[in-house]
């Protein structure tokens, strides 16, 4: 057998890694999606376990999660060079939500109105936390609000956020968030909308992290119809959920072609990003881990 210098990871070596340089990653794994340099395609569902792969002609390999009610949600991403060598393997639980996150922020860039600087947050969980140091990362934010149904869970992670720096304080409703943002992220499980549509201020981006099946979704179904703006960063895996996605009968572009061709943005315009995980973007972002680690 020979030797091999494939690399373990952890969640350690993730939060060693810049939010910033994430995001810029996310960009080129977009445009190479777009460009059709990156292969992504949907999600593989088998044995309780989810894969998604992907690959450039430098790179390749999976993400595999499970989808058993278990203690730890611990995920493995594995990366093969271009010569067929397993260059290394991450595990735990950081690297997802650093791609989401990283994926969130750079929609944010694109979508939102520049002067956008008000983040809200429905949700106190690791997504939550995650898409806001990212935004953070690449807009000077002023203010954070947090809400979730859990008075302690919300608090405690405002005062997360202020320790690392952010104007962050939690809500007493998820209206009052709305009322006070210009960038609205919804980070939960619900499977029924945790907002109303006539709590978004006018000029919002909204992102939406959680459920956006027909029959389970975090937000409204009339926020298409209040939409400028629907954007996706994969159209085949927003395609591919069972049942079919909430915004299915709404025109949604792809991320990529924003990129591409930066849409026209009005003052009072609401955007929405929905975010399903571009195939591939784990694999690029463990792969740039695995280099500076």
């Amino acid at each position: 057998m020979r030797d091999s210098n494939a690399r373990l990871l952890t969640d350690a070596d993730v939060a060693r890694f810049p939010n910033a340089a994430a995001v810029e990653l996310m960009r080129a794994a977009v445009l190479a999606a777009e460009s059709g340099e990156l292969s992504a395609p949907a999600r593989l569902h088998a044995a309780d376990l989810t894969f998604t792969a992907g690959g450039t002609p430098q790179v390749f390999g999976f993400r595999a999660y499970h989808t058993r009610d278990t203690p730890h949600d611990d995920q493995a991403v594995v990366v093969w060079d271009a010569s067929g060598r397993v260059r290394g393997i991450v595990i735990g639980g950081a690297l997802g939500p650093l791609r989401t996150s990283a994926l969130g922020a750079l929609a944010t860039q694109v979508l939102a109105d520049p002067a956008a600087a008000r983040l809200g947050l429905i949700g106190s969980g690791t997504q939550a936390r995650a898409h806001a140091l990212a935004v953070a990362s690449v807009r000077e934010l002023e203010a954070v609000t947090v809400y979730s149904r859990d008075p302690a869970r919300r608090e405690a992670l405002a005062a997360e956020l202020r320790c690392a720096g952010l104007p962050a304080v939690s809500a007493a409703s998820a209206r009052e968030v709305c009322e006070n943002s210009n960038l609205l992220t919804l980070a939960t499980n619900s499977a029924a909308p945790v907002i109303e549509t006539g709590w978004i201020r006018p000029g919002t981006h909204v992102c939406t992290l959680g459920p956006k099946e027909r029959n389970r979704h975090e937000f409204p179904a009339d926020l298409a119809g209040m939409a400028a703006l629907v954007v996706t960063d994969s159209p085949a895996q927003l395609a591919a959920y069972p049942g079919g996605h909430l915004f299915a009968d709404a025109p949604v572009r792809s991320l990529g072609a924003c990129l591409n061709d930066p849409p026209v943005r009005h003052a009072h315009d609401i955007t929405v990003f929905l975010s399903v995980g571009l195939a591939g973007t784990e694999v690029l972002l463990a792969d740039a881990l695995l280099g500076v680690s």
